[in-house]
């Protein structure tokens, strides 16, 4: 055997323990964070979508003068801004959150589906849905990552981890901490690129690079939960 395959030989039986170590650490996280079932509650639609397929006149009203948003190291993202249904003839009128999630494909093989829509699609490449939050649930998500995201950000568990979740009947939200790392995940109901199927699949957003623009994140849903009538 000749020097130089000597050498690889040794670097590679060096790294081997490194290597090992990785996988069981990144397995051990990714283990610890399935550990709670990612599931919403109740039927999976929110009050303002069931308002949406129950009426055949309405009057839907979007705002992106002030957007939340939350982006993950790969470019994907998620934002929140608020939208208003109203009936007149019925006196409905219903206010909450709609988010737009664009992410990567999350299964090998599947195309693309996307509305087209020059307004709602910023990089083709990527899948995008969108869920709303009902207002009551709204005001459930930021008491609750007020509460007990904000503080933890900074905390490190020590053969410990800890995690905050939040359900409502489109959107499964985790703050999990585990050790020194800490992740925020997002699950939400996958109504297809028109909004109007649900096939029980889930699409997932997470981001750990990015968890300390979670204060900012929250400061934003407050001024637009203030617009709410």
């Amino acid at each position: 055997m000749n020097k130089l395959n000597l050498k690889k030989l040794f670097i590679f039986s060096f790294n081997l323990p490194l290597m090992v170590i990785c996988f069981f650490s990144l397995n051990s996280f990714s283990q610890e964070v399935r550990q709670v079932k990612r599931t919403v509650i109740g039927n999976g639609t929110s009050i303002i979508r069931e308002n949406i397929e129950q009426n055949k006149e309405f009057n839907f009203f979007r705002d992106w003068n002030k957007i939340a948003i939350l982006k993950s190291g790969i470019g994907e993202t998620v934002e929140l801004f608020p939208v208003v249904f109203i009936v007149p003839e019925k006196k409905i009128e219903l206010y909450g959150l709609q988010l737009d999630v664009e992410v990567k494909p999350q299964k090998a093989g599947i195309e693309v589906q996307n509305s087209g829509s020059i307004f709602n699609l910023v990089n083709k490449n990527f899948i995008k849905r969108s869920i709303f939050i009902d207002k009551a649930d709204v005001l459930r998500l930021i008491t609750g990552i007020q509460r007990d995201v904000v503080p933890e950000i900074k905390n490190i568990y020590k053969k410990k981890s800890k995690e905050y979740v939040f359900k409502s009947n489109e959107l499964f939200f985790s703050f999990f901490i585990y050790e020194k790392k800490a992740r925020i995940t997002m699950h939400i109901i996958d109504y297809g690129p028109g909004g109007d199927s649900k096939d029980g699949e889930q699409i997932e957003f997470w981001t750990e690079s990015k968890v300390d623009d979670i204060p900012e994140f929250l400061e934003t849903l407050k001024a637009l939960y203030s617009t709410m009538k």
